[in-house]
């Protein structure tokens, strides 16, 4: 590694008992979030690329399309090496080196990546423990930096330079061996020991056989359902909203919480710990101590909305500690406890708060930065998007207009300001963005779905069956390839046209990833056929797997209705709308009504 002169900042304990313990800085990397996936950008062999943080990942990866489009060359993993994700799936590992990699002040050669899974089509690949286990590394998330640390001659003495005068909670790490692999500790649930790992993308996640053990199923009062959730490879798993007592890891105990649950195995730990998690904290993962400090940020803890659009009220959170402040190293000059003074400073803090769903917060960081660079496309982008989210659609195209004027070439901003034009009947304009995307990112396997999804949220079912037809065209072996087959159909069924067609798709989609979103395409198309009792029955799996799926009850009441059981149909109508009071109108958009009127007019 070379460079740590340049960015050394050292600072030594103000004690005498502290006074050969040396912390030194060997690189500052700046941190941007998307959504809850961070992101930094690095040169991998001499090209700028835009790479995810993956703690939990105990090697670096990159996509498979990474290696010719970055001049890699593919390498041999060690002998019968297997990866292992979220689920129990497995790959035979499979490596690609690039001779040079580097970020911030750290430079890397001859480094080995893992190739393929699950990736944003947005990004080359993905930074693992290989590469940062060996130091400690400071995630300030939340302000948008990560930093990277060696220690000399500290033991056990406290390092979170930044919190004097706060509370300081410290954990140890289950690390066997003389290199950390994982981040792993012990939390504590309801007053139980639970295993956690920290993970820095996506949102926390707790096993359901852990959640069992305190006594909490997903028929629990008080659950609800939450969708599909997936790993780098293999199917989804199904996953629930739970309420908990309690929630405790170091000295911090976070009462009367919500987690996202999942029937999917974690390798032998029972949580994963996510980016809400990192932040709405500050971490420090010390590879020297075997040891994680974090002090508290504010706001809440864990995101149960995913990525989705936020909910319009933040339930008050309560986070109680123990004990006093800790006594901690100084900081050294210019640590990142001031107000950020640059309009990147601010845009990466922007994008913080907007990945807690502090928006209004994020809209004056980004509105800040404008200030700061008026010429600052990213910024106009970054505060369109938070403006979008807040139902300000007028504002959000008009920031996407500025953003766009200074980077035409800005791929995102022509897929947002798409978005937009579709919630305002304008197809036209929003294909023509859409198409330059596309032209502008060849590599992004992930854009053409994800325009098709957009346009079939806004009724244009044969625009988004194109879109998705072409992508399965090239990805036939792609790991979200189930996902895709199941938008298809789901897509159809809207339509209310092709249904043949769309059944085959949600057959094969449920061979490649079995789960309750492909069955519930599945059981509205056999709806629309006519096929009653299989819709029932598909309804029913359903139900099975997300006792509290309000689509699916309302849609097996209106199957039941539809072959004249109107007491069991009535039941399940009245469950349905107790859940979710707005699923009848769902319904009613795609004209299947109590009744019985038929299927809506087909849109193209």
């Amino acid at each position: 590694m070379t460079g740590a002169a340049l960015a050394a900042g050292m600072f030594a304990a103000a004690s005498a008992a502290q006074a050969d313990c040396k912390f030194q800085k060997v690189a500052e990397l700046p941190v941007t979030m998307e959504g809850l996936a961070p992101r930094v950008q690095v040169k991998l062999n001499g090209k700028d690329a835009t790479f995810g943080v993956a703690v939990a990942d105990f090697f670096s990866g990159v996509r498979e399309d990474t290696i010719a489009a970055y001049g890699m060359h593919r390498s041999s993993a060690p002998y019968g090496m297997m990866v292992r994700t979220l689920g129990g799936a497995e790959r035979d590992a499979r490596a690609a080196t690039a001779d040079e990699l580097t970020f911030g002040q750290a430079r890397f050669r001859n480094v080995q990546f893992l190739v393929g899974g699950r990736m944003d089509g947005r990004i080359a690949g993905l930074i693992g423990e290989n590469l940062m286990g060996p130091f400690d590394v400071e995630y300030d998330f939340a302000n948008g930096v990560m930093r990277f640390f060696k220690a000399s001659g500290c033991g056990g003495k406290d390092l979170a330079y930044w919190a004097t005068g706060q509370h300081v909670s410290k954990i140890a790490l289950d690390a066997p061996g003389t290199l950390m692999t994982e981040v792993v500790g012990t939390a504590r649930l309801n007053g139980h020991p639970i295993r956690v790992k920290f993970a820095s993308s996506g949102a926390s996640l707790l096993n359901a056989t852990a959640a069992s053990r305190v006594g909490i199923q997903k028929t629990s009062a008080g659950t609800t359902d939450a969708g599909v959730v997936h790993g780098s490879y293999g199917a989804g798993h199904e996953a629930f909203v739970a309420p908990f007592d309690s929630f405790k890891i170091g000295d911090e105990e976070i009462k009367n919480t919500k987690l996202r649950v999942t029937d999917a195995s974690m390798n032998q730990v029972d949580m994963l710990l996510g980016s809400d998690f990192f932040l709405s904290h500050r971490v420090l993962i010390s590879g020297s101590q075997r040891a994680v400090y974090f002090t508290y940020n504010g706001g809440p803890v864990f995101r149960l909305d995913g990525d989705r659009e936020p909910p319009a009220a933040v339930a008050p959170v309560q986070v109680a500690t123990t004990g006093g402040a800790a006594a901690v190293p100084p900081a050294a000059a210019g640590a990142a406890t001031d107000e950020p003074k640059t309009a990147e400073a601010f845009l990466r803090r922007g994008a913080g708060f907007a990945a807690r769903r502090e928006l209004q917060r994020a809209i004056a960081d980004f509105t800040q930065a404008i200030t700061l660079e008026p010429e600052n496309a990213a910024a106009y982008r970054a505060r369109g998007m938070a403006r979008a989210a807040t139902g300000q659609p007028v504002l959000a195209m008009a920031d996407l207009d500025e953003a766009l004027k200074r980077q035409p070439n800005d791929a995102d901003a022509l897929v947002r300001r798409g978005e937009l034009y579709l919630t305002t009947r304008d197809p036209q304009r929003a294909k023509a963005d859409f198409e330059a995307a596309l032209k502008l990112s060849p590599t992004n396997v992930s854009l053409p779905a994800n325009i098709g999804a957009a346009y079939a949220r806004a009724g244009l079912y044969e625009a988004s069956i194109q879109q998705l037809d072409g992508w399965l065209a090239a990805h036939p072996r792609d790991e979200n390839a189930g996902q895709v087959l199941a938008s298809r159909c789901y897509a159809r069924a809207l339509w209310g046209k092709e249904l043949e067609t769309a059944l085959a798709d949600c057959d094969a989609a449920l061979k490649k990833d079995r789960n309750s979103n492909a069955m519930q395409s599945r059981a509205i198309v056999l709806m629309r056929l006519g096929r009653l009792d299989d819709s029932v029955t598909q309804f029913a799996a359903i139900i099975k797997l997300q006792p509290r799926d309000a689509v699916a009850l309302y849609g097996r009441g209106l199957a039941e209705l539809k072959k004249g059981d109107r007491s069991t149909g009535d039941a399940d109508l009245a469950a349905a709308t107790a859940i979710a009071p707005a699923v009848a109108n769902q319904f009613r958009r795609m004209g299947l009504a109590p009744d019985g009127q038929g299927v809506a007019p087909a849109k193209s």
